[in-house]
């Protein structure tokens, strides 16, 4: 006789190796997800400062110091005219507007439709409500149309800057339209600085203006700094602004010794 294995112990093994395999590839899928989506946040802030210095070097000014001559609504001050975001984006070889303006389009019965959905980082579904264009806003920037460069990114700018201050955010999802599409996974903001470079939002900087604390998304130029605007427990919008910043140190917002990519987004997506 030789010894082999019976029917019932081979069920039994790969029963097993089925558990484990359904307890660990969560893991490892976000895992893998992470890196690619770390790898991108990395290339679009360095497209975006290759981008600020060859405006520098083109204009003899820094984005910032162009820009804040250049607000759609002076009577407010706030906005920004439509020439200066197609003069920025053009610096981005084969970059293309996605929208006519803003978030979205009009759905041909007069009502705003957001481009498409965005999430806080806590999973829930965010909604600025009514604005101008209608309802179901999706963004805090709002004051270009989306464009898309070669990356596969989608970028869209906020209020142009007052004279002196760093400005404007530019909204970044980095992986486009595909998911998770929340803010402070895939969706971050960074800031172009008067002295012509560009920092996550989050990040001190002198020429700082002041900080969004709207729940709604209604914000001009913004700056927020603090470990309380990267929460993955808030449903306030304001509070998801600064994830950049700990995402390019790579740096649990709250933990020591932690880091971003792995610790912290491991705890948002366990909630």
């Amino acid at each position: 006789m030789r010894a082999a294995f019976t029917l019932a112990e081979v069920l039994i093994t790969l029963g097993i190796i089925g558990v484990v395999a359904a307890m660990t590839m969560p893991t490892l899928l976000n895992k893998t997800r992470n890196k690619e989506l770390h790898t991108a946040f990395l290339k679009t802030y360095s497209e975006l400062n290759q981008v600020a210095g060859l405006f520098k070097a083109d204009y003899g000014v820094s984005v910032s110091e162009y820009m804040s001559g250049q607000i759609s609504n002076p009577n407010t001050g706030n906005g920004l005219k439509s020439d200066a975001a197609k003069l920025l984006f053009s610096y981005y070889k084969g970059a293309k507007n996605l929208t006519k303006s803003g978030m979205g389009t009009d759905d041909g019965e007069g009502n705003f439709v957001a481009y498409y959905q965005m999430n806080n980082l806590n999973g829930s579904n965010y909604s600025g409500g009514a604005n101008s264009g209608g309802k179901n806003s999706s963004f805090l920037c709002d004051n270009s149309a989306f464009t898309n460069n070669q990356s596969g990114a989608l970028m869209i700018l906020n209020d142009a800057p007052l004279q002196g201050q760093n400005g404007p955010v530019i909204c970044v999802d980095v992986n486009g339209k595909k998911g998770p599409n929340r803010y402070g996974i895939d969706y971050f903001m960074f800031i172009f600085t008067v002295d012509g470079i560009v920092i996550p939002v989050g990040q001190q900087h002198k020429n700082n203006p002041a900080g969004c604390n709207s729940s709604s998304g209604s914000c001009n130029n913004f700056n927020n700094v603090g470990a309380e605007y990267c929460s993955n427990t808030a449903s306030d919008i304001s509070k998801n602004t600064s994830c950049a910043y700990y995402a390019l140190t790579n740096s649990h917002p709250t933990k020591t010794g932690k880091d971003y990519w792995k610790d912290f987004l491991e705890e948002v997506y366990s909630r």
